[in-house]
């Protein structure tokens, strides 16, 4: 419901004239989409609604809910427009006006479809202790539909998460949940090697989790700001609580830095809908300055010819390719291909509509 709030709320502004009180406002939105989205029988939606109102709040709301559900139920066929056309109210126009601009109205289309779009489920394989056809063949003894991932060898695509969860490759560890292209920025990572890595905002530690797999030979030495973040990602060594902005360690300290920093997260808006109605665009601005701080405030950790991997699940230029250009102005380094998929590439960015993954942006930066 909540990827449809700016369209439900439109079309409740076409029958309430005056303000609705929260509780009774989402108590019609929920109906509303129910009887608009979900095809249920809008006479069953309807009373259930209406009973629900009487209880709560008594018969006058009641009445004011009944009347505008039933006009809602009148006037849909021709008044209302269908879920289809409703995709641009389902984004603040701030956000809509922007990607138009950027993207043009055809490709800008396909973007917020996408975005409104139920997400799917992506698992990462362990693939030291687990090939990728072994776990396919008991994900799909399990009654699980599979498919490979499209970018990231590790990856793959389930059509049910519960499931998998219950069964015993999660249970054991052989298979954890994570996007696909969340995989590809600990790839870059991987890619980039040393013995001595720092994931500089480790979070649920989702990252430190596969880049410890992957390099099983490298001390990985986990931060955050937030001890409680560090001990819900059941992470039992290497784990340091600091702020990347007064990091303390040693200059020269680590080969490789992994910096996947705050961001709008408007990558993600398919997986977690409420962050286009959290953001405005003031938000991009104050991200990206976050952003060129913490790689500046991490920069001398990183020993000569070692690397700095900058990943976030934005594709906005502000936070993406104008942070790299910024840091480039009193810091020398050079950009090398992060991913071994990418031909003649110094970064790589995944626009949704046309990579079908989380929108995401790596870059692996060589200090020289």
């Amino acid at each position: 419901m909540i990827r449809w709030r700016g369209h439900l709320e439109l079309v409740l502004s076409r029958y309430a004239r005056k303000p609705v009180e929260r509780d009774v406002r989402y108590l019609l939105w929920m109906t509303l989409y129910q009887v608009g989205f979900m095809k249920k029988a809008h006479y069953h939606v309807v009373k259930e609604a209406v009973e629900y109102a009487r209880n709560e709040k008594g018969k006058f709301v009641a009445g004011f809910v009944n009347a505008v559900l039933r006009r809602y139920v009148s006037d849909r066929e021709t008044r209302v427009v269908s879920p289809a056309g409703a995709v641009r109210q389902a984004f603040p126009k701030w956000l809509a006006d922007r990607w138009t601009l950027r993207f043009g109205a055809d490709e800008t289309d396909r973007l917020l479809e996408l975005s409104n779009r139920e997400p799917e489920f992506t698992l990462r394989v362990d693939t030291r202790r687990l090939t990728i056809d072994r776990a396919i063949e008991t994900l799909t003894a399990d009654g699980i539909e599979v498919r490979r991932g499209r970018l990231s060898p590790s990856a793959l695509t389930v059509d049910r998460l519960t499931p998998v969860l219950k069964g015993t490759l999660f249970k054991e560890g052989f298979v954890s949940v994570q996007g696909e292209a969340s995989q590809l920025a600990g790839m870059a990572v991987a890619a980039a090697g040393g013995t001595t890595v720092l994931d500089a905002c480790t979070g649920s530690a989702t990252k430190t989790k596969q880049v410890r797999e992957m390099c099983p030979w490298s001390r990985v030495i986990s931060m955050d700001n937030s001890m409680k973040r560090l001990l819900l990602s059941s992470l039992s060594d290497n784990i340091v609580c600091a702020d990347a902005l007064v990091p303390p360690f040693r200059t020269g300290s680590f080969d490789t830095i992994l910096v996947d920093a705050p961001c709008s997260s408007l990558g993600i808006v398919r997986k977690h809908p409420e962050i286009k109605w959290r953001r405005n665009e003031q938000d991009i601005s104050r991200f990206a300055a976050m952003q060129l701080s913490l790689l500046r405030s991490l920069w001398d950790l990183v020993r000569p010819g070692g690397y700095v991997v900058y990943s976030v699940c934005s594709f906005e230029p502000e936070e993406t390719t104008d942070v790299i250009r910024n840091l480039a102005e009193d810091k020398n380094f050079a950009l090398e291909n992060p991913l071994p998929f990418l031909f003649n590439k110094d970064c790589f960015l995944s626009l949704p509509h046309e990579t079908a993954l989380d929108g995401f942006f790596i870059a692996r930066i060589r200090k020289l």
